[in-house]
């Protein structure tokens, strides 16, 4: 892939490059809060990559996806002053979105005209929520970076599979996973297709070496602390905070809510903690939500069923009952609902019975919608299918507009 600007291209990274500037210096982050924060800190105090504390006491994360926490780490060692760290995360991630919005316009390039690329390239840099998550402390910056270089190298394997996009598909779906665990089903997913379409097995084969490869430290070290072979393991609390009697769309925190509905579930909690520190903490808390969120289905599937299409619907259009801050915003909503229209509209007269290039992108974008629909939607998600709701997109202007 060889990193070669026009003016077109250029022009579009300069608008982004003003755009994120803006957004960094009126919304940033002034310390990372949350999970992230206490990550770190006790990577930093402790040497241990956990996020959670038993009586004080931090023991082994298997809960959050460990990529985004080494990565804001990483920069820690180096940049210890408070602000300089903080700056120094803004500026890379500055320049990973960039990078993403010249990977976008590669991969426009590989479906569409010089014009019709320039335009979805556009668009994708300018879309509000794209340019304000470059000001947050949140790993979806470098998750969008190497899921659009994910996609480049699969559509140059698609067309070819040669040793560089190989290693390139390889690096890229291993460093996804470490990201987002779920990562891990669209790979096999994307592996499986290329498979069918190319019949290289041997290469297929080389491509999964080589994730497991990138993988498998991690690996290792859950196996040797919880005994079982997994990047994360948060499926209980994620189903249980979108699945209980009083969640929403979005999910509500479920410790409260769920207390209050089944108190046995905090008299459990409370036992584990009492119980001491206790290196599968995180994993015997996991399997207490994930026991009560089944039992919560099991009491009433067809509420759940409906739930689940409503989040569906949520993904794909917008969420009428959203409690974020300036979720109904115009900046937010205008885009959001043009894009989900003709994403959608794109995708009904894209597809069709073939395994073909387009029909990856649209059973992927259905995937991803369907997976996150069992737990809960949150606004920043959509961010993570908006290069693949762009391409479809531009395949309804290409039918509409074929001079350009």
């Amino acid at each position: 892939m060889k990193f070669v600007l026009d003016y077109k291209i250029t022009t579009i990274l300069l608008i982004g490059l003003i755009l994120r500037i803006i957004s960094i210096y009126f919304y940033r982050d002034i310390e990372i809060v949350n999970e992230w924060g206490i990550i770190v800190k006790n990577l930093e105090e402790n040497n241990i990559l956990s996020v959670h504390s038993v009586q004080g006491v931090p023991v082994p994360n298997i809960f959050m996806p460990p990529l985004y926490p080494l990565f804001l780490y990483s920069i820690k060692i180096f940049f210890n002053n408070t602000d300089n760290f903080l700056w120094m995360i803004y500026f890379i991630q500055l320049l990973l979105a960039l990078i993403s919005i010249y990977l976008a316009y590669k991969i426009f390039l590989e479906f569409f005209s010089e014009n019709i690329s320039f335009i979805g390239s556009l668009f994708f840099s300018i879309f509000p929520l794209n340019v304000y998550a470059v000001s947050q402390i949140s790993s979806i910056v470098l998750q969008m970076f190497l899921f659009n270089l994910f996609i480049l190298s699969f559509l140059k394997l698609f067309r070819n599979i040669d040793y560089k996009h190989l290693f390139i598909f390889s690096i890229s779906s291993g460093l996804l996973m470490l990201i987002r665990g779920e990562y891990f089903i669209f790979v096999l997913f994307s592996l499986i297709y290329l498979y069918f379409k190319k019949k290289q097995l041997t290469k297929v084969l080389t491509i999964s070496a080589l994730i497991l490869l990138i993988i498998s430290p991690y690996l290792i070290r859950n196996f040797n602390i919880f005994n079982i072979v997994t990047i994360t393991k948060s499926s209980g609390y994620n189903l249980l905070k979108g699945n209980h009697p009083n969640t929403k769309v979005e999910g509500t925190p479920m410790f409260l809510s769920v207390g209050k509905i089944v108190p046995e579930v905090n008299e459990k909690l409370q036992k584990l903690n009492e119980s001491g520190p206790n290196v599968k903490y995180d994993l015997m808390q996991d399997k207490i939500l994930l026991d009560q969120a089944i039992e919560f289905i099991k009491e009433n599937p067809t509420k759940y069923i409906l739930l689940y299409f409503k989040k569906f619907f949520s993904f794909i259009f917008l969420d009428v009952n959203s409690s974020y801050p300036n979720y109904y915003s115009p900046f937010h909503i205008i885009p959001k609902l043009f894009l989900s229209v003709t994403t959608l509209l794109g995708l009904i007269l894209s597809f069709r019975f073939r395994l073909n290039i387009i029909n990856y992108v649209s059973l992927l974008y259905i995937a991803n919608i369907g997976l996150f629909s069992f737990f809960f939607i949150l606004p920043r998600y959509s961010l993570s299918l908006l290069l693949l709701q762009v391409i479809l997109s531009l395949f309804l202007l290409k039918k509409f507009k074929p001079n350009l």
